[in-house]
């Protein structure tokens, strides 16, 4: 018997959970074939694994690559944590569906987020913009059905909730994503324009895609008012017949009254990063009449000093909102200009005294216009006892058979969150090794239960017949290097990936092979 290739000699820790054994493994034709001893069986290309585990590629369930991905096809930040898959169009912001006009629009919008890079953007539909990544990047991925985009594409940044025929039409929208092989329907309700949404819109949104997941980014506040996101998730869940998967939701929140309603029958998952600061674009702080219109509207409400000014008075009670205490617990990670690239890696305090501003209020609104609204934002790191309490935590709740690693990794920018480099081998090395935490765990919480969730059948266990997503790493070496001061760094002790059959990685250094598929 001939193989494409033949993994030798590791421990196969197959994704199902169950324990690791001593095994090869072939693959042909983008497959695996065989799990045994192989001995007599000959490969086009053998991988030496003695020491080393045998695992399938990791699924990161929560991640902001819609644009960089396309941008930059080999994804080392990924390929190189052993990511083989990704799921796109998280927090509502992504691409697609859009008509041509609204998806420049929403180019420039998302910049801080996705920077505004030129990669054709000739889509419309969902499946035009899934073919984009089909066999083109070096990664697979799968899409989820964002908020922004079908709201954008119904009714533009206007400050209200979708009713009558604008709510058929988006419910069209999502059902068409659906059967172009969405996997279900995300949404950011602290981003605008999902903020705009009432509850009641949420539940009919799922309607159409209940055969998927909901992933809701959750918002602490709505109309002024505090509010309970929690609660109005699983509300959405039990109106709409959706499955609920809780992003990000990591120990900062209290998970006990979800174990009760998942005790009376919810369908609720969950996934989670091990980090305790934040990333995203600083657009996000400019309040909520401020956002009506789009990029022309804000970038002509910043240039007129009054209206500046009453947006300067506000948005220090937007970042109250999104539970940022003071500006200091945020620094600049992309500002692409030259008059202001020089402040990545400031907190804002230090970037406002930089640039000669009075107060923190005034330059984030000044450089939102300096930039074009191009300016992401990241938080510095936590103390020590932050990290060390949060580690603990974080590191307990993966021991739930319904809880995900993910990374919500955003690449736009000089100095990104190091969770864009370093979520799987932290996880895998240092914290693992601290903590105690299983392999068979942790693997199966990066591979075998997020490929059932999302339906990704072929993915997910090295069992023949699955897709052959596989990495081979060394688990009393792997480790991430990546940190707050140098976020660039990629990781070490994982030494071979493959997608869909073929060697993307190799000694630890990208192929240039571009296997990825869309999935599912």
């Amino acid at each position: 018997m001939t193989f494409d290739v033949i993994i030798r000699n590791g421990t196969v820790i197959d994704g199902s959970g169950g324990p690791g054994l001593s095994a090869d493994v072939g693959i042909t034709g983008g497959a695996i074939a065989a799990v045994d001893r192989l001995d007599d069986a000959g490969a086009g290309v053998t991988i030496e694994a003695d020491g080393k585990v045998v695992a399938p590629g990791f699924i990161d369930l929560h991640a902001h690559s819609d644009v960089m991905l396309l941008a930059d096809p080999q994804h080392a930040p990924k390929l190189l944590q052993g990511v083989t898959t990704e799921v796109l169009g998280q927090d509502g912001l992504s691409y697609a569906p859009l008509s041509p006009d609204n998806l420049q629009l929403y180019r420039r919008y998302l910049a801080g987020l996705n920077t505004s890079l030129d990669v054709g953007w000739d889509w419309s539909s969902v499946a035009e913009y899934r073919d984009r990544f089909d066999g083109n990047v070096a990664i697979n991925t799968a899409y989820l059905i964002p908020h922004g985009a079908i709201r954008l594409e119904v009714v533009g940044m206007k400050d209200f909730p979708l009713v009558g025929d604008d709510l058929r039409r988006a419910q069209r929208l999502v059902e068409r994503g659906m059967e172009e092989w969405g996997v279900g329907f995300s949404t950011g309700l602290a981003y605008y324009p999902q903020v705009y949404s009432d509850t009641q819109e949420l539940i009919e949104l799922c309607r159409p895609a209940a055969d998927g997941v909901f992933a809701p980014h959750l918002r602490t506040i709505f109309r002024g008012e505090p509010f309970d996101p929690v609660q109005e998730a699983m509300d959405v869940s039990r109106g709409s017949g959706i499955g609920l998967h809780y992003t990000h939701f990591g120990p900062g929140w209290d998970i006990s009254v979800i174990d009760r309603a998942k005790a009376d029958g919810l369908d609720v998952t969950f996934d989670a990063y091990p980090y305790f600061s934040g990333s995203s674009t600083l657009m996000a702080f400019l309040p909520p009449w401020a956002q009506v219109g789009g990029p022309d509207e804000i970038l002509e409400r910043l240039a007129d000093p009054e209206l500046r000014r009453r947006m300067e008075g506000e948005v220090a009670g937007v970042r109250l909102a999104n539970r940022i205490m003071s500006w200091g617990d945020m620094m600049i990670s992309h500002a692409p200009s030259d008059l202001n690239n020089h402040l990545v890696g400031l907190t804002i305090p230090e970037a406002t005294e930089a640039r000669g501003f009075e107060t923190c209020e005034e330059f984030v609104c000044r450089i939102l216009l300096e930039e074009n609204l191009e300016v992401g934002h990241r938080m510095p790191p936590p103390p020590d006892e932050v990290v060390e309490a949060g580690s603990e935590k974080y590191m307990k709740l993966l021991e739930r058979e319904d809880y995900a690693v993910s990374s919500d990794s955003i690449l736009a920018g000089d100095k990104p969150h190091p969770r864009a480099y370093g979520t799987f081998p932290k996880v895998l090395g240092p914290l693992r090794r601290r903590y105690g935490n299983s392999l068979e765990d942790l693997i199966n919480r990066m591979t075998g239960f997020p490929a059932s969730r999302f339906g990704f059948g072929d993915r997910g266990l090295i069992q023949p017949g699955k897709a052959a997503d596989v990495v081979v790493f060394d688990p009393d070496v792997v480790t991430d290097t990546a940190t707050y001061d140098d976020p660039k760094s990629h990781p070490e002790g994982i030494e071979y990936v493959l997608v869909n059959g073929r060697i993307a990685v190799e000694n630890g250094n990208p192929t240039g092979a571009m296997a990825g598929r869309a999935l599912p």
